[in-house]
């Protein structure tokens, strides 16, 4: 069959999406806001030619098939209530920029998420735990990570690798619960950050290892109201916010206020 989209939008009696492996040629399925979905077959996964994949908004649908879709740009996953698990990926997919996950009830990734390559931005918004990929910062072509409301979970020990180091230029970990020995780990993958936001999260120790983010150079921590200590600035640091930090001891309050006395005789330099 020649047929390349099938539009499913808003079929509150569809239950089922039966097997398409004749469908070939699809280059757009889209099925958002079936309230009532609760199954895919696989097929789904294994269309060559398939660009956009379109399931956000179906409550209901608990389960995602895996993927081998090397041709795929998009893939909407939004809104899906019930989904607990982002599907398995079954060789690499290079074509797929950004991710944006809101309203799912996922808490994990497999392994094989590092197979989208092509991947630069990942967003992630919700409530709940929530465990990141254990690999993300190896892939090759992510700047950008964005997660917001979550109770971060420690990663997998297997899956750490202290020797690869990422290419994120901005990390958001925006009013999410996350333990110090996590915000360690991030910084240490996280390495080359050039835009760190910590807006609202809920940690008590900014780590030493910050100072080896020799990249940063915009650091957000605004109503970290649990904050206590900063152990190590970057010297690149050129703009820094801490507006409501309550717990603040006195010693890491100088040490921010040096820094800032820091940028501005270097801009007061520069401006001579």
């Amino acid at each position: 069959m020649t047929l390349r989209e099938l539009n499913l939008n808003n079929s509150q009696c569809l239950r089922k999406i039966l097997n398409v492996s004749g469908l070939q040629n699809l280059e757009t399925i889209s099925f958002q806001h079936c309230k009532n979905l609760i199954q895919i077959h696989d097929s789904i996964g294994l269309l060559s030619k398939l660009k956009i994949l379109d399931a956000e908004g179906c409550s209901k649908l608990k389960s995602f098939p895996p993927l081998k879709l090397t041709s795929l740009e998009q893939l909407q996953l939004s809104f899906c209530e019930s989904l607990k698990w982002f599907p398995e990926i079954l060789g690499q997919m290079m074509n797929i920029k950004v991710i944006v996950l809101k309203g799912t009830s996922i808490k994990e990734f497999p392994f094989s998420f590092r197979y989208l390559t092509g991947l630069h931005t990942l967003g992630i918004w919700g409530s709940g735990m929530l465990r990141l990929p254990g690999n993300i910062y190896m892939m090759p072509n992510l700047s950008e990570v964005y997660v917001q409301g979550f109770q971060l979970l420690p990663i997998q020990h297997d899956e750490l690798n202290s020797t690869v180091f990422s290419n994120v230029q901005k990390l958001r970990l925006i009013k999410c619960n996350l333990p110090n020995e996590l915000l360690s780990t991030l910084l240490m993958w996280f390495a080359n950050v050039k835009y760190l936001n910590l807006l609202g999260s809920n940690f008590t120790i900014l780590p030493e290892c910050l100072k080896d983010c020799h990249y940063l150079s915009s650091l957000n921590m605004n109503c970290c109201k649990y904050l206590q200590e900063i152990q190590g600035i970057p010297a690149s640091l050129k703009h820094v916010s801490a507006l409501r930090c309550e717990s603040l001891t006195s010693s890491s309050r100088i040490m921010l206020l040096n820094q800032v006395f820091f940028i501005v005789f270097v801009f007061i330099l520069h401006s001579i």
